[in-house]
């Protein structure tokens, strides 16, 4: 699996610019300043975060104008998880991917991570959840990018033998996405939390105290890759249990895609960049 993950510097070297921010947030001596110059060295990084901190993916009265204004509003970790989400969109879309549609992908994790985050503010306690979203599926890219063929046979597997596809592609080559995203993640040094809900996708509790969070963005990517309304979803097995396990009504996570469809065209279009 490691053996992916080597040879192409998108891959094998995290974000250097997030690195830094969290580094920054560990270091008492620095102050939200440091953060602010490192941001504002990249200006049309700068320029696209403000843009996100003004859309309707937080709803502001007024426009934020300055990196400084914007963090005394969401704070310096949401702050970071917004140039994490920024940065890897713009690396993994230059990832040589011929077989799948890049759009389309991309399309479902922005809608699914705006759901998690939607759903997480009825927890206490859950942070990072849109990037959770975000990056819950770079380790289908990986595959498709590197070993297209056999990402081909997997899939060619679970339609014959009506398997799942985690199940098909560990067959076909000994792991799957998830295993392979969390280990791409880890090896970025992300929070534990992105990591954790990666690699214990559907068992979240196996994921120790990430269990809630993991259960969440399960429920919220499966929920945007199958197109599902809330009934739906509570109506099939594996989710009604994703559900039952987050005590989380069938009416909460109504609202919650109603919020995410409100927000989807503008962070989508301000993610995606021109």
């Amino acid at each position: 699996m490691g053996v992916l993950l080597t040879g192409d510097v998108r891959l094998a070297s995290p974000p250097e610019i997030f690195l830094r921010i969290s580094r920054i947030i560990e270091d008492p001596r620095k102050t939200v300043h440091d953060a602010e110059r490192v941001i504002e060295h990249d200006p049309a990084l700068a320029a696209r975060l403000l843009r996100l901190v003004n859309s309707a993916f937080y709803g502001f009265p007024r426009r934020i104008v300055s990196i400084s204004h914007a963090v005394s509003l969401i704070g310096l970790k949401e702050l970071r998880d917004l140039v994490l989400a920024t940065v890897v969109v713009e690396r993994f879309g230059r990832l040589p991917v011929r077989s799948m549609s890049m759009r389309e992908f991309w399309r479902i994790s922005v809608r699914g991570a705006l759901l998690a985050r939607e759903l997480s503010k009825a927890f206490a306690g859950m942070e990072s959840m849109f990037v959770c979203g975000l990056l819950h599926e770079v380790g289908r890219l990986v595959i498709y990018a590197r070993i297209p063929e056999l990402a081909r046979a997997a899939l060619l597997l679970a339609e014959a033998e009506s398997l799942e596809e985690r199940i098909a592609e560990r067959r076909t080559y000994g792991f799957d996405h998830y295993q392979l995203g969390a280990e791409l993640l880890r090896r970025w040094q992300l929070p534990a939390v992105v990591v954790a809900t990666l690699r214990h996708h559907g068992r979240p509790a196996g994921a120790g105290g990430f269990s809630r969070e993991t259960a969440l963005v399960t429920l919220a990517l499966l929920v945007a890759i199958e197109d599902l309304s809330a009934v739906q979803a509570s109506q099939r097995p594996d989710l009604g249990e994703l559900m039952d396990f987050l005590h989380l009504p069938t009416e909460l996570l109504a609202e919650a895609m109603e919020t995410a469809d409100r927000q989807f065209e503008s962070v989508y279009s301000l993610l995606m960049g021109p």
